[in-house]
């Protein structure tokens, strides 16, 4: 009587899982780079359930920055960086993230701990002086654009110009570091008559408007979608002959029930006055 032996049937399921896992990273990267980062986004959470590493980690949460999900973004680059200490680039794309949820010291700390990592770093320091500059620390951004320059960030070179020729500071610039809750008008910012006013950064014009929109989330704590769909007349004294505009969005989000909605808002950049959220929308909890 012949003894059939059973090989262990253990060892390629755990073959085929590692070569799944590289397989799904592989094509979520190819969907990413195809303009289809919800559908990366299913693929590295198929490929993180068989495999949790730094490149599925970092790869996932420059997909939700590319979705405007910053929070979680934040969570998978903080996940990187526990798997690779020295990831120059988690550090940066951190930091990028917590600037757009209005967290200026940890994204001030998160481009620190990429230039010391690689002191040549340009878009660290651009990044840090975008930050500076937000917190109107002249001194400091002037001295990180000038550094990213000379690592030969070339957009810099534009900043460096103004650190050198300050130019006069318009009444409409303002930095817009958090909105002032949410409105109790039910007009405010969705109507062309009472639009918000967003104004301009010092860390460039339209800087606030998309900080803005970056910062309004739904009834179930999600960033709303939104596109520019036109623009208005608008007078104002900060604008060249009285004569600026408004930019006129089309919001897409849920409500506290989840049913789907729709708005049209209406924002100006020649105007400042501390932006809310409108009627029906919330802003980053801090």
């Amino acid at each position: 009587m012949k003894i059939r032996l059973l090989v262990p049937l253990l060892s390629l399921p755990l073959f085929v899982t590692a070569q799944d896992a590289q397989q799904l990273l592989n094509d979520g990267l190819k969907k990413a780079q195809a303009g289809q980062v919800r559908e990366a986004v299913t693929l590295f959470n198929q490929s993180l359930a068989q495999k949790d590493d730094y490149p599925v980690r970092q790869s996932r949460g420059m997909a939700y920055s590319l979705l405007r999900n910053y929070d979680e973004a934040v969570q998978d680059f903080t996940k990187a960086i526990q798997f690779k200490a020295d990831a120059k680039k988690s550090f940066l794309a951190r930091g990028i993230a917590r600037k757009k949820l209005t967290d200026y010291q940890g994204a001030l700390a998160d481009f620190s701990s990429a230039i010391k990592i690689d002191p040549k770093m340009a878009d660290a320091y651009y990044n840090r002086a975008l930050v500076y500059e937000l917190l109107e620390n002249t001194d400091k951004a002037c001295a990180d654009y000038k550094q990213a320059l000379s690592a030969g960030f070339k957009p810099a070179e534009l900043k460096v110009e103004t650190c050198n020729s300050p130019l006069p500071v318009p009444p409409n610039r303002r930095p817009l570091l958090t909105l002032a809750g949410t409105s109790t008008d039910t007009k405010y910012g969705l109507t062309k008559d009472n639009p918000v006013r967003v104004g301009t950064s010092p860390a460039g014009e339209y800087e606030n408007l998309t900080t803005y929109l970056d910062l309004l989330r739904d009834g179930q704590g999600k960033p709303i979608e939104f596109k520019k769909t036109g623009t208005l007349p608008y007078a104002s004294n900060n604008a060249p002959n009285g004569k600026g505009t408004i930019e006129v969005i089309e919001v897409n989000y849920r409500d506290g029930k989840n049913v789907a909605k729709k708005a049209t808002l209406y924002l100006t950049i020649f105007d400042f006055d501390t932006p809310k959220a409108p009627a029906g929308l919330s802003t980053v909890k801090r």
